[in-house]
């Protein structure tokens, strides 16, 4: 932030576990740092449910920042309005759509954990979120926030796939499969555009960095992974 005048720092999820903090804090300390740290968003990992609905509810109540999931469906259960679908960022007279999708929790988490939380397919909740910050957010820039997994050798949702098959997303930024990228890959979406996607690991090692400048409706990136 002292470098660049636009800055997004974003998450894509597994918040609250991977180190003995969570197992004593239950999350307290991550949020806390995340909002001393003034993230812009993140999405949900299938490990933010290993306290249960409970403890997930007060760390969004206690977050600066938005949680974003658009194909989880909590109405049934206490996390009910404090999850966002997208969120709509204004930069330099730019406006930035930012959406959320979180893997299927069955059989990666307990149910009793994530209780009557309901699943709906990424590919389709995608497409109509992404059209929407497209057309009637009017966003120059759509960012998927994903924690689906980069690619998979079986017939499963991944960032790839995801990319392949939706419209009007420009960058995917993903997480899960602790994927360690160098730089981002370009897949073609169904309109035959370019949609970059990124991952760069996990455990907090590296903080991937992706610079974007816009030029009329043109788009040029160039990103690094910074070790912290």
């Amino acid at each position: 932030r002292q470098e660049e005048k636009n800055v997004l720092l974003l998450d894509c999820g597994d918040i609250f576990q991977g180190t003995p903090y969570f197992n004593f804090f239950e999350g307290e300390l991550d949020i806390k740092l995340m909002n001393m740290m003034q993230y812009d968003a993140a999405t949900l990992g299938n490990h933010d449910f290993d306290g249960g609905l409970d403890i997930l509810k007060k760390h969004a109540q206690d977050a600066t920042f938005p949680l974003l999931s658009s194909n989880y469906n909590f109405e049934k259960t206490v996390m009910s309005g404090f999850t966002k679908p997208y969120q709509v960022i204004e930069k330099d007279e730019l406006r930035i759509g930012i959406f959320g999708f979180c893997i299927e929790l069955d059989g990666l988490v307990t149910e009793k954990l994530y209780k009557k939380t309901r699943y709906n397919d990424p590919i389709k909740a995608a497409n109509k979120t992404a059209r929407l910050l497209k057309t009637q957010e009017k966003c120059d820039l759509v960012i998927c926030l994903s924690h689906l997994g980069y690619q998979y050798d079986i017939d499963k949702v991944s960032d790839i796939v995801l990319a392949q098959n939706t419209r009007n997303i420009d960058l995917i930024l993903g997480g899960h499969t602790h994927t360690f990228m160098n730089k981002p890959v370009q897949v073609t979406n169904l309109n035959g555009k370019n949609v970059l996607i990124n991952q760069v690991g996990c455990f907090g090692i590296n903080i991937g960095k992706i610079d974007f400048y816009l030029s009329g409706k043109e788009i040029r990136e160039e990103s690094n992974s910074i070790k912290v």
